[in-house]
């Protein structure tokens, strides 16, 4: 079992990554598209991300050598198909009028092998009927596309970086990682009469979420973080990202993704709610200025900086609280946009 755990380790590792890097565009396409985030789908949609990688992870990995793969002397392809029936008869244990051959018969390579290759792709056919609702014969296709290209991979040497090929292309693994895969689509069409509709676990709102809020604003600081570098003053970047395009299009770049507006269309009720909504980051910003003095100012001014320090924290807290206060409030409307009487909405 170990040698299937390593590559599944590896695999998630590599997940890890690839889950950081698709979340916020996975994010902005549910918002375009449904208007929400079911947390089902997300789910049901990561897992099968981790599926995937898991799955060639372990067609690839562990890695060996490039001086192992030099001196190794084996055949690199199988194209004679059935072989590993032939291997069950001559080298399994299993005896059929003995019963005491049967486990043993479990634990020897000539069913594991085959068996685990039938595994490796039985969830690709549940993805294929449950998540993305594949007709039997497109699952047929994709899953001898996807086993073709498990072979093809340990086929090419790994991309050509290893002298030979170091895993067997093996016919045989074709047909078991098909037939697995479609025995899974048969599981999946079962699993669907259990499991939460997917297209019914959402509901499209014209209110806000917080969620939404912050994947365009993720966006917009993003945006911020390319521009600041090539802008002389600090407050041209904020200007550029947020007030300018949500005086003229009621949104910036982020909402815009996210397909959300501001409402109503009065310019200036969006420009007090825009100066408002900075004046957020006052104490964030005299806050950092005064822990900054703390290092070199006089024992003397510590005292009063101290006093700023507490006032800003103060402020701060306050701030969140009405952030938890509007997460529980039907409205969901930050201070700064019940003064400006504007508020956020969804198409």
């Amino acid at each position: 079992m170990r040698i299937y755990l390593q590559p599944i380790q590896m695999g998630v590792l590599i997940f890890f990554a690839v889950a950081f890097l698709m979340i916020l565009p996975y994010f902005i396409i549910q918002y375009r598209k449904r208007g929400s985030v079911s947390t089902w789908r997300l789910l049901v949609t990561f897992s099968f991300v981790l599926y995937i990688i898991c799955a060639y992870a372990m067609t690839i990995f562990p890695l060996p050598s490039r001086e192992e793969v030099e001196h190794m002397t084996g055949p690199v392809q199988n194209l004679k198909p059935f072989e590993f029936v032939r291997y069950f008869k001559e080298y399994s244990p299993f005896v059929l009028s003995d019963k005491s051959t049967w486990l043993p018969a479990l634990k020897h390579w000539t069913f594991i092998q085959p068996f685990f290759n039938f595994l490796l792709t039985l969830p690709f056919g549940v993805y294929m009927s449950y998540l993305f609702k594949k007709k039997f014969s497109t699952t047929l296709i994709y899953s001898f596309l996807l086993t073709l290209s498990f072979e093809l991979i340990q086929r090419s040497a790994l991309f050509g970086l290893y002298p030979r090929p170091y895993r067997l292309f093996d016919v045989d693994d074709l047909m078991i990682n098909t037939a697995g895969a479609l025995f899974g689509y048969g599981l999946g069409q079962i699993l669907k009469n259990f499991l939460p509709d997917l297209d019914k676990v959402q509901i499209k709102s014209s209110q806000v979420s917080f969620t939404r809020r912050l994947t365009g604003i993720v966006v917009d600081l993003i945006l911020l973080s390319i521009i600041t570098p090539f802008v002389s003053q600090f407050y041209i970047g904020p200007l550029i990202v947020f007030l300018i395009p949500s005086i003229i299009f009621k949104r910036t770049l982020g909402q815009f993704l996210v397909k959300i507006y501001i409402e109503p269309e009065n310019r200036l009720l969006i420009t007090l709610r825009m100066i408002l909504m900075a004046i957020n980051f006052i104490p964030f910003i005299i806050a950092g200025r005064l822990l900054d003095l703390t290092g070199t100012a006089p024992e003397s001014e510590l005292s009063g900086i101290y006093i700023g320090l507490m006032i800003c924290a103060a402020l701060i807290l306050i701030e969140g609280l009405d952030f938890l206060l509007a997460i529980f409030n039907k409205t969901k409307r930050l201070w700064y946009e019940r003064l400006s009487h504007t508020r956020l909405v969804g198409k």
